[in-house]
């Protein structure tokens, strides 16, 4: 059982960690227009509710640090101190130190602070010397009345609006007849409370485990008629409580893309860059833990964007551009998903270029690069190793950061398509399951396994004569509405003892071979990066909605699963992973097609 002081202490954590993501917005907002004054009185109120809230809480380095900048925020405030360069490079390293300040509380490292709360103290003292020698110089003229002096003017309402606080806690007493003010004040509580994320985490867990039971129990009475009169009841109130807790844990996108403010400014920064963020579509909500999965993801896109996206302010000039570069992050819903995009209008990706670096790394021979088209040489920038950058920077240039982005949308079922066009700018699109929880999915049946696949990748159920099926380069291929589209038997893939093993003759074909001529087959149409991908089941079964477990020791490093679930007959179904089976395919039957034209 936590102490009162331990969960004090976690409130004052989870705020203070929302206040120094604001202070990196205002601070953000503020730099583009200096004459933002909301901002200015926001990052006041901010950080002397900080303060007050550190003192309480005694911890004393936050409070410090926050009371310096209380103070220039305030001289900042009454037109003392000027707003420039210098000053915000000290403002945002201030914030960094607060920063890792808050994460200290938890991690109990040591932060030293003294040196940017020295600086900002001595800007301070310098700014209060030259406005007190103007103020001598003026007192030749008419001397100031109180009313002219904006100082107390702020000092007061600051006082006021503590006060005000104050009062709507405190209980009245004394003769409340001649304080009007006094016989409306009351106590307040807010109507949000804070729940660890572990907690919605550990809830949704138990939720999960009802529902196997809902559904083995309607399953075992199903024999005997009682399944829609008896548990109709028990299956509404289970299932208003499962979305119930799911959308508890729901948040806005904006709650991650308001942290990027800080992000594009400091890379357009080391850059040199002239670079802009606009957000759109922040009102959309999605899973705490998507948007956590993808936060590193998000940074790889966005510094990318800035670094290898848009040009400087000389080049966009001799192109006709803006000087000035856009970074555009929004979200939308789609069906059941929510689409965020990164756009730029920066230089586009050249097809031809990428072409030529993945021959130069070896992840395509020069034959095979020839062969594919400008979409599937783009889709290799994500894979591990490759980078297009000219030289090695601090952003840039290691070979690492955007299979990132495509390892983490495949571990939640999301897909990744790009957008570009040379000279113009290009556009990222993830395609993000909104809830983790809950997945739709169909399952059939290969012998007497059970299999699921996310509905988010099938495209279509169809049915096909084996006459329909053509051997075409070592594969099979088939028409579908009007295309043709690579067929494969799952189960050739499933009896491999290893996925290498496809690049042998006659592997992909062989339950082809066996089937009667006069066969009729279940076909699940699948779509992932745009390519679709007949594959054959024995049986199909039904369209349900699971909660899928991640796979345990020692299968958690299966490509071709991404996971379990139960059944309501008791029976483990394992999830097929579209992504492995996909890239494999088509990287197999590329490659055996070049081989078959040599």
């Amino acid at each position: 059982m936590k102490s009162k002081e331990e969960e004090y202490k976690e409130l004052f954590h989870a705020e203070a960690l929302e206040n120094f993501e604001e202070l990196n917005r205002l601070f953000t907002d503020l730099e583009n227009d200096h004459t933002e004054f909301n901002a200015i009185n926001s990052i006041f109120r901010i950080v002397h509710t900080l303060k007050g809230n550190a003192m309480g809480m005694g911890f004393d380095d936050i409070a410090a640090l926050t009371h310096v900048m209380e103070d220039v925020m305030g001289s900042v405030q009454q037109g003392t101190m000027s707003l420039n360069k210098d000053l915000f490079d000290s403002l945002f390293k201030a914030n960094d130190k607060l920063g890792a300040l808050i994460d200290a509380l938890k991690t109990g490292q040591r932060v030293s602070y003294l040196g940017i709360k020295t600086k900002l103290f001595v800007l301070l003292e310098k700014h209060q010397k030259v406005a007190d020698t103007k103020a001598d110089q003026d007192t030749k003229g008419p001397e100031p009345t109180g009313e002219a002096n904006p100082a107390p003017v702020a000092e007061e309402t600051n006082k006021e609006e503590l006060d005000s606080q104050q009062e709507e806690v405190l209980v009245p007493t004394g003769d409340t007849s001649k304080n009007p003010q006094a016989m409306k004040s009351e106590i307040t509580f807010t109507d949000v409370i804070q729940i660890p994320v572990k907690k919605m985490d550990e809830l949704m867990t138990m939720v999960g485990q009802l529902i196997i039971e809902r559904d083995r129990l309607i399953t075992l009475n199903s024999v005997d008629g009682k399944r829609t009169t008896e548990f109709e009841g028990l299956q509404r109130i289970t299932s208003d409580l499962q979305y119930g807790v799911m959308n508890a844990r729901m948040v806005t996108v904006g709650f991650l893309f308001n942290k990027f403010h800080r992000i594009v400014r400091d890379v357009a920064s080391i850059e040199n860059k002239n670079v802009g963020l606009v957000l759109q579509g922040t009102e959309c909500e999605i899973d705490r833990n998507i948007l956590k999965i993808m936060s590193d993801a998000m940074i790889h896109l966005v510094r990318n964007a800035v670094s290898h996206g848009i040009e400087k302010s000389e080049a966009r000039k001799a192109k006709g551009k803006p000087d000035k570069g856009t970074i555009i992050l929004s979200a939308h819903y789609e069906k059941d998903n929510v689409v965020i995009e990164v756009a730029d209008d920066g230089n586009g990706i050249d097809a031809n270029i990428i072409r030529r670096k993945i021959v130069e790394k070896g992840l395509a021979s020069k034959e095979l690069a020839q062969h594919l088209s400008d979409e599937e040489v783009i889709m290799y920038i994500f894979e591990p190793g490759f980078s297009n950058a000219e030289k090695i920077t601090e952003i840039s240039g290691r070979g690492v950061g955007m299979d990132v982005v495509k390892k983490a949308a495949e571990s939640i079922g999301g897909q990744i398509n790009v957008d570009t066009e040379v000279g113009m700018g290009t556009t990222i699109k993830l395609n993000l399951p909104s809830s983790m929880a809950l997945k739709g999915a169909l399952l059939f049946a290969l012998e007497e396994q059970e299999y699921a696949v996310a509905l988010s990748y099938t495209e279509a159920v169809i049915s096909l004569a084996k006459s329909e099926i053509h051997l075409i380069t070592d594969g099979l291929m088939a028409q579908y509405l009007d295309q043709t589209i690579p067929i494969i038997f799952l189960k050739d893939i499933i009896n491999l003892e290893n996925l290498a093993d496809c690049q042998k003759e006659g592997v992909l074909h062989q339950s082809f071979e066996e089937i009667e001529d006069d066969a009729k087959l279940d076909v699940i149409v699948l779509s992932y990066a745009g390519k679709l991908l007949g594959v054959v089941v024995d049986r199909l079964l039904q369209q349900k909605e699971i909660i899928e477990k991640s796979m345990v020791r020692p299968l958690e490093k299966t490509k071709l699963l991404s996971g379990t679930t139960i059944l309501g007959n008791g029976k483990v179904c394992l999830v097929i992973d579209v992504t492995t089976i996909s890239d494999l395919m088509f990287k197999t039957l590329a490659q055996k097609t070049v081989e078959s034209e040599n």
